[in-house]
């Protein structure tokens, strides 16, 4: 039987926007402990959603009952922007991890899921759609009512290139989102799928890390999160989190691995200029994403930095939910993975209810 996800990959982002998510089950009964702490606040469980999936009010509300306690809202800029075309997503070929060495060849996508729903890799291209502030607003306040006790509403925000720099537009977006209620925020400083500059500050760490103290700086306690992607170089790596060390309450990543994706027939999986490259999210890019929050951790610790590390990328089971915190990350998040299997949060809760890690 074909695992079923909850975004239905061959309907539009705007049909998955209104009629979405598509379950078909009902949510299973956990107990409500708020046992544990992340970023000041107290949450029933370590494990959430990044941005992406959740795409508003409804999905945030939808995966706050499946037991996902801490929920990234999608993406959000200061002006509406629409998706890329459909299909936006695709499944992958790939049956083993990507390593590095891999990096320069072109994958396989086609609209046929594997067998084993664990070993799912899609390509993903969306663009970082975004409705007008003055939509998003208001859902994000429905989106915070709509969670229970123990979770938190985490907004991701994005700035926009246009009549006012970046790094200004940055700052609005998270000053918008936090008018709106936000508990918490997220900049995505990582998005292969936009040809814009937003997509790639994150390897740059003079950029990167003044973009994160001016929205530091705006927004005050609320805790700030910076979303990263993979970066190759070690050297980098430390660098770009050298710099952000300061002014950030979290650091999360990975987002997704960037490839050329083609289908059978040699040519460009999905349509539209500049769409040749997008990004690979699920079981493939786990290797990389524990790599990299391995180091992240290890950074931590020698540097004495104060900041929660967020593993996201490959999450598919709940034995990898346990990878990921044995490496010593303070959270997990799972997009792929929650996406094909809504019920990853419970089976992850039902075999560690009595896990200090669960």
């Amino acid at each position: 039987m074909k695992a079923r996800p909850a975004y239905d990959i061959e309907r539009s982002y705007d049909e998955n926007y209104r009629d979405g998510p598509f379950l078909d089950i009902t949510p299973p009964q956990r107990k409500i402990t708020a046992e544990k702490s992340f970023l000041g606040f107290q949450v029933n469980s370590l494990l959430g959603v990044p941005a992406g999936p959740l795409l508003n009010a409804n999905w945030i509300k939808a995966y706050a009952q499946l037991g996902f306690d801490l929920l990234v809202y999608k993406t959000l800029r200061t002006q509406e922007r629409p998706c890329h075309p459909n299909p936006n997503c695709m499944y992958l070929s790939q049956q083993r991890p990507l390593r590095e060495i891999d990096f320069n060849r072109q994958l396989i996508g086609s609209m046929t899921p594997p067998d084993d729903p664990t070993l799912i890799s899609i390509t993903n291209s969306f663009g970082m759609p975004s409705r007008a502030p003055e939509i998003w607003q208001a859902d994000i306040q429905k989106a915070k009512a709509g969670i229970g006790p123990g979770q938190l509403l985490i907004v991701s925000v994005v700035g926009t290139p246009g009549e006012t720099d970046l790094k200004t537009d940055y700052v609005r977006a998270a000053a918008l989102a936090v008018e709106a209620g936000a508990p918490a925020i997220e900049i995505n400083l990582s998005c292969p799928n936009v040809l814009s500059r937003e997509g790639s500050i994150f390897t740059d760490p003079e950029v990167s890390s003044q973009i994160a103290s001016a929205v530091k700086n705006e927004i005050g306690a609320v805790p700030l999160i910076i979303k990263i992607g993979y970066i190759a170089d070690p050297f980098k790596r430390a660098k770009v989190v050298a710099e952000n060390a300061p002014h950030v309450d979290g650091i999360s990543g990975i987002n997704t691995l960037s490839f050329e994706v083609i289908d059978e027939k040699g040519e460009q999986a999905l349509p539209g200029k500049g769409r040749l490259r997008s990004g690979v999210c699920g079981a493939a890019i786990r290797a990389c994403a524990l790599s990299q929050a391995e180091h992240l951790v290890a950074l931590k610790k020698q540097h004495q930095y104060d900041f929660a590390v967020i593993g996201v990328g490959g999450v598919m089971t709940a034995e990898h939910i346990h990878t990921y915190l044995n490496l010593g990350v303070d959270a997990v998040m799972s997009a792929t993975g929650a996406m094909w299997d809504p019920l990853l949060a419970y089976r992850f809760w039902k075999e560690n209810t009595s896990d200090s890690n669960a």
